[in-house]
This record gives structure tokens, sequence and C-alpha cells, in this order.
């Protein structure tokens, strides 16, 4: 059989969405399909919601790739998720969802469309296409992108590559433990940005980790190291647990902290998200003690088995012991992650999953 045809239609493209175009490139690169790349107008009909992106398979069906963070962070007040995916699902034949979720699909009009896509992460390639300016970039994200380009910055795309990321299973490595995280402003950037709700919300998740780096102080001394990242905020906020080192979050050294620790902790993200932590973890070949996970991946991915699940700072607590005190345990849940980002986290392996899932016994 030939190979594969792929069309990307590039609109807006935020980095939520580098590493899926990551994946077509290098798919591309290993002879797997025929890469072709069509970058909208501006003023172009066919815009897509945020974090979306249109591929077209072999010239007739017609996919889109949705990584946003859940199922209401694009609706308009008082819009329902229901109908705004209702109209997507319409136009489109196979639909890959970053935040899946069996419960709320049941309600939609094509449910039998929509795929989980997968883990997400800002990760990239040496020639990605999103690393250029689009024409439906606005203009604060194509001075980003500039600035991207060059490797004296602190947001250079060259810090985000596949093998920045990437580790293996370690047996002999200490038990250290990692937590660092970032806290979100209850108002947002400007007034009126931030619903009620997601005050709640932005409350919630910002007391949470507090309290679990607190409380991760507290009981493991120098085996753990966290806080949240500086800023005004936090600061003001939660003073006692920023990160007084400021080059200690920065891209190379988070990294080399998370590749130095054993076990690693997760909480929810905006809109009940998996965030990109976890994916970083998970390609680390971490053991992972997570906050409940609200939506679904590909694959055989569970509480016991890739991670630990904990409800309450205390029981975040408990899990880690769980983990430090079982060596054997420990490195098979790190096995589990490995080959688990080998088969459906890698930019190429995600992407090469939806396009078997879409041609089945033809590809």
């Amino acid at each position: 059989m030939s190979r594969v045809s792929c069309c990307l239609r590039l609109g807006e493209v935020p980095l939520h969405l580098y590493n899926i175009t990551a994946g077509f490139v290098l798919l591309a690169q290993q002879g797997v399909i025929d890469l072709r790349i069509e970058k909208l107008s501006k003023n172009h009909q066919d815009q897509l919601p945020y974090n979306m992106m249109e591929v077209i398979i072999n010239g007739k069906t017609r996919v889109l790739y949705d990584v946003n963070d859940g199922y209401d962070n694009l609706l308009k007040q008082n819009q329902d998720y229901v109908e705004f995916m209702n109209v997507l699902l319409e136009k489109y034949d196979f639909y890959f969802k970053r935040s899946f979720n069996s419960f709320y699909n049941s309600k939609l009009r094509h449910k039998e469309k929509i795929y989980p896509l997968g883990l997400n992460y800002m990760v990239t390639i040496p020639g990605n296409i999103a690393h250029s300016p689009m024409p439906q970039d606005p203009l604060r994200e194509k001075i980003k992108k500039i600035i991207r380009k060059v490797p004296l910055s602190q947001y250079y795309n060259g810090l985000y590559r596949i093998n920045s990321f990437e580790d293996i299973p370690h047996k002999e490595i200490d038990s250290k433990i990692l937590f660092m995280a970032r806290l979100w402003d209850v108002n947002g950037d400007y007034e009126g940005q931030i619903s009620s709700n997601k005050k709640e919300e932005r409350a919630y998740i910002n007391d949470f980790r507090a309290t679990c780096i607190r409380l991760c102080r507290k009981e493991f001394g120098d085996k753990f190291y966290g806080g949240v990242a500086p800023s005004e905020f936090a600061y003001k906020n939660y003073a006692d647990i920023v990160i007084e080192d400021g080059k200690a979050t920065e891209r190379n050294n988070y990294l080399r902290k998370v590749k130095e620790s054993a076990i690693c902790i997760a909480t929810m993200g905006l809109h009940q998200s998996i965030g990109w932590k976890f994916a970083e973890y998970v390609a680390a070949s971490k053991a992972i003690v997570t906050e409940e996970l609200h939506y679904e991946v590909p694959g055989d991915f569970r509480d016991g088995q890739n991670y630990l699940v904990f409800k309450t700072p205390e029981e975040c607590i408990n899990q880690i012991y769980t983990l430090s005190n079982d060596e054997n345990y420990r490195y098979q849940m790190m096995i589990n992650n490995y080959r688990y980002y080998h088969e459906y986290v890698r930019p190429d392996r995600l992407v090469l999953n939806s396009i078997l899932t879409i041609l089945g016994d033809e590809f």
C-alpha cells in the first residue's frame, strides 16, 4: 500500500499543538506518511477554535485534534459544551480529544466519532513547522515564536526537544521526591476574565498544591524538593512555599530535578485537566503519585500500575510512603511508564496511533 497522505491545515498553532505537529513531521521523516502543509490565511473562512487542528487523511477523511484542557474552557457565558461540540462533530469524521471523558461524551450527538488522544505537553523537534509564525497567530504569539528560535532565550525551542524529557528507569536511584508547581491568580490576567466558578477552581488548586508541599516538606525533609514558581501572586499569598532559587525553575534545571527524582507528584490542572507535568513524568519513566484523574487516555494506563491516586494531601503522603518503602514496586512502575511513553506518548507514536485508529486494517 502507498504511504498515507496527511494534509495539516494550520490556523493558529499555540504551544499545546507542538507535540501534534512534531508527531506528523517525525512520521514524514521516517517515511511513514506523505506530509503536506496548508497554512490558512488570516481571514480564511475555516477558523477553528483555540488549541484545535484539522488534518485531512488520504484526501478525504477529515480529522480534528483537540488539545484543550477540558470541555468548558472555550465556552461563552451560558453556552453548553454539548451544543459547542455537536457543531464540530458534524463537520469531522474523527475527533481526537486530549481531555476525553466518556460520561461527558455520552451526551453528544456523534459520540462514536470521538476518541482519546492521550497525554499532552510542550515538546518539539528541530524543524517543527509549529516554530514558524502562522498567518492566524495573534501578533503577540508571532513575536514569541521568533524569540523561541533564539538559543539564548529561556524559552528556546531547543530546551523542549524530545530527548530533553526522556529517561530510563533507575532501580538504584535514591527515592527522592519532587513537586514543583505554579499557582494561578484567582482574578486572572485582567478584571472579568475569570468566572466565579473558575475563581473557586483556581483557589482550590492553589490551596491543594500548597498543602501538599507543606506536608511533604514536613514529612520528608531533605528527601523532598518542592515549592511554587515565583510570581507576584505567589509571594503575596503563599510566600512560605515560593522557590527562592530562581534558577531552579529554569527549564534545564527543572528537568534535571525530574530525572534525579524517583517519585514525582502531580495535581489537577485547570478545567480538571491532566497537566503537562504528568506527561513529563511519564516521559522520564518516573513513579507517579497523582491527584485523581478526571480524563481518560488510550491504552492500559491505570491506578496501581502507572501511578498511585490520592484525594487528600494526607493520602498523598501515604502513597509516597507506599512507593518509597517498596523499591521493586517503584521500579516496576517506572518500567510501566517507560513502556507506555514509547507506545502512546512520544509525539510520533501518539500521532501514529490516531492514524491507525482512522485507517484500521487499511494501514
